[in-house]
């Protein structure tokens, strides 16, 4: 069997392979192939599918070699009508790395079709994000119209995963960041003789902009990681797919419930790690500054105003709501294969940092121009 070959004036050409791409006609095939490379020296080639319906690992290799071949020769190779059998392994070609001797040169045209390609997949990845969110929206609208049908038991255990088991790692958390800043602030107010406005530093600093950073961190390795894998998880063993047959809105059953704990758990959370931090500045105040207990709480209670305790909180409710989100969605990105459960983990992780230092930037521009 023979490929079928067609040329445009412009320099591409299409290859259609034949029904059968195994080891019986993949010497002919690459030997065919190989002359076409040598011979037209194309700008483009296509590789199409249409016609094939049996690829073994042969075919694969084949389709591997003819990969760093045209990126060795600078020529752009695109796979079309690709069979489903064959995906998972094309995905895998494509994103295998050439050995340093086979790495192309660096090419002007490349590098801005690198660009122009990543730029369209992050758009992309943006429109979806957007969609996922509407959707929310829409089921959050549905629960409230049907509150008492509503998975409310779920929503008891991610609070109990999210935020209770939380809680040690927050506490000695934030109780060392309260410890150090403390030290910190300690080193330059002393020379002033002003210990007591450590109190006043660390209060502000904790409950306006570190209580909830923090916390939003803390969340997004742990449950955003957590949310992300369990349903690419549940993605690749194809039980969402059988919740959709079953006639289950997903958004409302799988992810409505994570939002929902992870939103509650963000405030409560952040006020648990804004007075331990408080807790870490009293310990250092009481060692090596002088201060007692009563005066550190006294000066913080009178540093602070309820703007700066809520403004604290309306972050972290938000930053909260964005893990909870990245991470779901995220989630539902998976494809079929364990690496990509891993990968979108990995990827909810950093995209929820992303978004929470983010978010933090667009509040302090808004606080700053409402002088919260």
């Amino acid at each position: 069997m023979h490929p079928d070959t067609a040329r445009t004036p412009d320099g591409e050409i299409t290859i259609g392979l034949p029904d059968s791409l195994n080891y019986e006609h993949a010497g002919r095939i690459w030997e065919e192939v190989i002359d076409i490379l040598e011979k037209d020296q194309p700008r483009k080639i296509k590789v199409d599918f249409r016609g094939t319906g049996k690829v073994d690992s042969a075919g694969i290799a084949l389709l591997r070699l003819l990969r760093r071949r045209c990126l060795k020769k600078g020529i752009d190779l695109q796979f079309e009508s690709v069979p489903p059998s064959c995906e998972y392994f094309l995905r895998y070609i494509e994103s295998e790395p050439l050995p340093p001797s086979e790495r192309p040169s660096f090419s002007l045209s490349r590098a801005i079709s690198s660009l122009g390609t990543s730029s369209l997949r992050e758009t992309l990845a943006f429109r979806d994000l957007v969609r996922f969110q509407g959707e929310l929206l829409i089921a959050a609208l549905k629960t409230v119209r049907s509150a008492r049908h509503f998975r409310w038991k779920e929503v008891y255990y991610y609070l109990q995963l999210a935020g209770a088991e939380a809680m040690p790692i927050v506490f000695l958390l934030s109780f060392l960041i309260g410890l150090v800043m403390a030290f910190q602030a300690a080193v330059q107010l002393r020379q002033f003789g002003a210990n007591i406005y450590v109190a006043d530093m660390l209060s502000l600093a904790l409950t306006r902009e570190l209580g909830p950073v923090f916390t939003a961190v803390i969340l997004a390795g742990r449950s955003g990681a957590a949310f992300a894998a369990e349903i690419g998880t549940m993605k690749v063993s194809e039980e969402v797919d059988a919740l959709v047959v079953m006639g289950f809105d997903i958004t409302q059953f799988l992810v409505l419930p994570k939002v929902i704990a992870l939103a509650l758990c963000g405030p409560l959370l952040t006020m648990w790690a804004n007075a331990s931090g408080i807790f870490g500045g009293i310990v250092v105040g009481v060692l090596t500054l002088d201060i007692t207990p009563a005066s550190f709480l006294q000066q913080s209670y009178n540093a602070l105003v309820m703007t700066d305790i809520l403004s604290g909180l309306i972050k972290s409710l938000v930053f909260a709501v964005l893990v909870a989100l990245i991470g779901c969605f995220r989630g539902l990105q998976a494809s079929k294969g364990a690496d990509s459960v891993g990968r979108q983990t990995t990827s909810a992780v950093v995209s929820g940092i992303f978004l929470i230092i983010l978010a933090d930037a667009v509040f302090t521009i808004i606080f700053h121009v409402f002088d919260w």
